[in-house]
């Protein structure tokens, strides 16, 4: 008699309920879904009949079959269908396997090394043919129109976190290297909104995903041109409909994690941009996120702003002014003022702040402290 199988059957249906009241918990969606395909009840069915037939299999060190794995499908074809998004799909994903692992170590005891070890091993193998099967049949819920986005989100997630990338998107193109960029807004983005971004720019075939309701990742190819890339970004946010904060990095494929990172933090320091005219990188912003980490300096810098903040204008016209490389003609051009207005702003800048904006000390001062002025009030309405 194996005792660790045996323990698993009997708490199959209590497991299964702990599962159910974990992804309630943990995915929002599924606190909204109405009964069919995603309700309490139809994710209680699920998962007691994947536990019991992964146990017996497992005991019997059998694979899944063909008929399992379609099964697997066509729940993940329903999870579509009901309108759960492709974020929440990989969230439940990882919830199952890390509960599946979980709840076969803790019956486990030292007498049961070998039952534990065929038992997770098997989990290894057919835990990813599960994954897989349920990412197909997800993809092709959505509807012919739906297939490719749904297919570059899921492209574009792995390839974020450096995951093995799943053998149904083989057949895309992918690249050794990528630029990533990271468009933030200040509020959530409706659904509607946020799948009509991934379509327009799934036409380009490049992997594009949206992470929140408030953050977007497009994976454009490091060949491509970039103006391209530029253009990508400018859809991205008209579509959008708001100010985003942007952040570029480039990185190779199976390492992007580091560079979505650098990307997504310049995104959260970057000053909003409505109709985006530059990809700010680390390089740009460097200064304004480790700012972020040290609240002392952060605070103290805030002195600038409020200073700045006593004049009509001032953090704007600084923010043009160091946009436009310190130019008085191309920032007064941009601005729509007269070059002598610009330099009258300029100079009740040195008078708020005891600082020049065009010396060396200006140009690291106060360019960090309009950076974080306009970043905070978008992210502050």
């Amino acid at each position: 008699m194996d005792v660790l199988f045996n323990a698993l059957r009997e708490r199959v249906e209590a497991n299964a309920r702990h599962a159910v009241e974990t992804f309630t918990h943990e995915v929002t969606e599924y606190q909204t879904m109405p009964t069919g395909a995603g309700s309490p009840l139809d994710m209680y069915d699920f998962a007691v009949s994947i536990r019991r037939r992964s146990l017996d299999l497992a005991a019997a060190e059998r694979p899944l079959t063909e008929k399992d794995l379609a099964g697997i499908a066509a729940v993940g074809r329903q999870r579509a269908e009901a309108g759960l998004s492709v974020s929440s799909q990989q969230h439940v994903l990882g919830l199952h396997t890390a509960m599946m692992v979980r709840e076969v170590q803790d019956l486990a005891r030292p007498a049961d090394v070998n039952s534990l070890l065929r038992i997770v091993g098997w989990l290894g193998t057919q835990g990813l043919r599960a994954r897989t099967a349920y990412l197909h049949g997800y993809t092709h819920g959505g509807g012919a129109a739906r297939v490719l986005p749904t297919r570059l989100e899921l492209l574009a997630r792995a390839l974020l976190a450096d995951e093995p990338v799943e053998p149904f998107v083989a057949d895309l193109h992918r690249c050794g290297r990528y630029h990533v960029t990271v468009l933030r807004t200040g509020r959530p983005v409706s659904p509607e909104i946020r799948g009509e971004v991934v379509a327009v720019l799934a036409a380009d075939r490049v992997p594009v995903t949206w992470l929140a309701g408030d953050e977007l990742a497009v994976l454009s190819p490091a060949t491509d041109q970039p103006a391209a890339v530029m253009d990508r970004a400018r859809r991205a946010a008209a579509l959008i409909g708001q100010p985003c904060g942007l952040g570029a990095a480039e990185g190779p494929a199976g390492g992007l994690a580091e560079a979505f990172a650098r990307a997504r933090g310049v995104s959260r320091v970057a000053p909003p941009q409505d109709r985006p005219d530059r990809l700010p990188g680390i390089a740009d912003l460097f200064v304004e996120m480790a700012l972020t980490h040290t609240p002392a300096i952060d605070g103290w810098l805030r002195t600038y702003a409020r200073a700045l903040a006593s004049g009509p204008d001032l953090v704007m016209t600084l923010h043009a002014y160091y946009t436009n490389d310190m130019n008085r003609v191309t920032t007064a051009a941009a601005l729509h003022i007269h070059p002598r207005t610009l330099d009258y702003r300029l100079r009740r800048v040195r008078d708020v702040t005891g600082v020049d904006p065009g010396s060396t000390a200006g140009v690291r001062l106060l360019s960090a402290a309009v950076a974080r002025t306009l970043a905070e009030e978008h992210y502050a309405d």
